[in-house]
């Protein structure tokens, strides 16, 4: 009888693991276009700087040393097109432009 049950229940564990049918996922690139900010002078940007796209609020960026380029950096997600980019650190101004970024593009703006 032992014998039996343990049949029966290797016989379904086994069948549980069994799978029906071909299952396909079918998936593009994002439609996602990136910023990456750079330090391109001696100044130092600690707590980041906040970056203004078009119309949207303003979020704020993690500026990367140069010389790190060989990792891959903050990167900072937006619309692919022409967008109207801002960015200011301690109220000051140090880049406002509008840009065009393709689609999974990455553009790097390097920063005073």
């Amino acid at each position: 009888m032992k014998i039996k049950i343990l049949f029966i229940a290797l016989l379904l564990t086994s069948l549980a693991g069994c799978k029906v049918g071909n299952v396909a996922h079918s998936g593009g690139v994002d439609n996602a276009s990136y910023l990456q900010f750079l330090q391109g002078g001696s100044t130092k940007y600690g707590a980041g700087v906040e970056v203004f796209v078009d119309d949207n609020p303003a979020f704020t960026a993690k500026v990367d040393k140069i010389e790190k380029l060989n990792v891959r950096g903050n990167v900072y997600a937006i619309k692919q097109g022409t967008r109207h980019v801002k960015v200011v650190h301690e109220g000051k101004t140090l880049y406002e432009k509008d840009i065009f970024v393709g689609n999974q593009e990455t553009k790097k703006i390097t920063l005073p």
